[in-house]
């Protein structure tokens, strides 16, 4: 049965908000495959496997766990990640990088068999404001500007960048709140399927009918605020965290200007 109450937050959803993408990206290989051929400009890359919140580590150190994993028929392997917090940026994206490529050879194997591997940040507002689609950033020598080739890419994309090219309509697609306004029917096909099919929005409510006994079920003042600031780096909005956790929306804005979280209201 659909929630009237959840259905309105469903429809203020977009594809920014991890709380939301995890569903839409983990049903739709053509949604994956669009995504990775466009962040990288490789038209030609095709998805073998990929997984959606996917913990990767070593063993008696910190893992990570990424939005979105990646490895192509070619064996390169590739992290996106949707970003509303611009905090330690690159050190994060080193640390992925570092396990992404911790991950690439079995024991024994030459280093010269490393393939390719990519950790791409999706950042809500122009990483460095200048307007471009992306920032990409590889090792080279300062002095002789020469490139140190380790088949390993950085790269940032600006999600206010709205170019007439790919990247500019694929980060128009993630700001939609309407999926008939999308460019890309792959992402069309599968934002349309939580916010208009009838199962999939029955499955979109059941996720976060789930989300909410966990709230509230948690019940200590400490607890439920670790979940506000974990709803809000997801891309959610006050009123829609208030939703979620049973508070009243003066509660939660205040929460986050007390807290300084990068707060815009």
């Amino acid at each position: 049965m659909i929630n009237n109450q959840y259905y309105e937050m469903i429809l203020r959803f977009t594809l920014f908000s991890d709380f939301f993408m995890y569903p839409a990206f983990s049903r739709s290989k053509p949604a994956i495959t669009l995504l990775a051929r466009i962040l990288t400009g490789k038209p030609d890359l095709v998805v073998k496997r990929w997984g959606m919140e996917v913990k990767k580590g070593l063993p008696f150190f910190r893992h990570v766990r990424y939005d979105l994993f990646v490895e192509d028929m070619e064996g390169n392997l590739y992290n996106f990640e949707i970003e509303n917090d611009r905090r330690a940026l690159g050190q994060r994206a080193l640390f992925n990088l570092s396990v992404l490529v911790s991950h690439m050879l079995k024991p024994n194997e030459p280093f010269r068999a490393l393939n390719e591997s990519w950790v791409v940040f999706l950042t809500r507002k122009d990483f460095l404001k200048q307007n471009e689609p992306f920032y990409t950033y590889e090792w080279f020598d300062r002095k002789w500007k020469r490139i140190l080739h380790t088949k390993a890419h950085i790269r940032f994309v600006n999600g206010e960048y709205r170019g007439d090219d790919a990247i500019g309509k694929l980060m128009h697609d993630f700001h939609c709140t309407n999926p008939d306004d999308m460019f890309y029917d792959e992402l069309r096909e599968a934002v349309s399927y939580f916010k208009k099919e009838p199962e999939g929005v029955n499955a979109m409510c059941e996720i976060m009918r789930e989300f909410e006994r966990k709230s509230k079920n948690e019940g200590r003042a400490q607890e439920r605020e670790a979940i506000m600031r974990k709803l809000y780096a997801k891309g959610m909005d006050c009123p829609t965290i208030a939703e979620v956790t049973g508070q009243t929306v003066s509660k939660v804005e205040t929460f986050f200007k007390k807290q300084s979280l990068n707060y815009k209201g």
